[in-house]
């Protein structure tokens, strides 16, 4: 499964749910696209996620897991910002 995620910056709470992900799941291949370059010390830690740098990073993921799907490859997309640590919000 190929894992592709959006956000407007990545930062290490994304990284290490990714990470999480990745060893509950069989996932060869982890891109993300986001609007701002990740700090540098955010960088180190993920050094094995393509991090693509785009102005729409949510049309540019759905994009992408498009031309794969295209391709038979299993894809699925993560809006980061719901994703992992993130998503555990008091809505209270």
């Amino acid at each position: 499964m190929i894992f592709i995620g959006y956000t407007s910056k990545l930062g290490r709470v994304d990284v290490e749910g990714i990470a999480k992900f990745r060893e509950r799941n069989d996932v060869e291949r982890v891109i993300v696209y986001c609007r701002e370059e990740p700090a540098e010390a955010v960088a180190e830690i993920a050094e094995d996620i393509e991090i693509n740098i785009t102005e729409n990073p949510r049309k540019a993921a759905r994009q992408k897991a498009k031309e794969l799907k295209a391709s038979g490859k299993k894809v699925e997309v993560f809006d980061l910002q719901d994703f992992g640590e993130r998503a555990i919000r008091d809505v209270c």
